[in-house]
């Protein structure tokens, strides 16, 4: 009687721990949720803002070659 006693107090003490550890990292995965890791800084680009379309250049007769007249400045 005295073993299973004590394996019943033990399953109960683990069944608590579970909940416990599943409480706090639920907690954490709030937080990581809240904060903002990729706010790009004030007057810089970042990842995510599109960059302007530029016009290519004049090239030869297929997309590999160089250009064959370069814009004048």
């Amino acid at each position: 009687m005295n073993a299973f006693l004590t394996a019943a107090a033990f399953v109960v003490l683990i069944a608590a721990a579970a909940y416990v550890i599943h409480r706090l990292n639920l907690q954490h995965a709030d937080r990581i949720a809240a904060y903002r890791y990729s706010t790009p800084r004030p007057g810089r680009r970042g990842h995510g803002t599109p960059q302007p379309h530029h016009a290519p250049r004049t090239t030869g007769d297929h997309p590999g070659s160089p250009p064959t007249a370069w814009p004048r400045l």
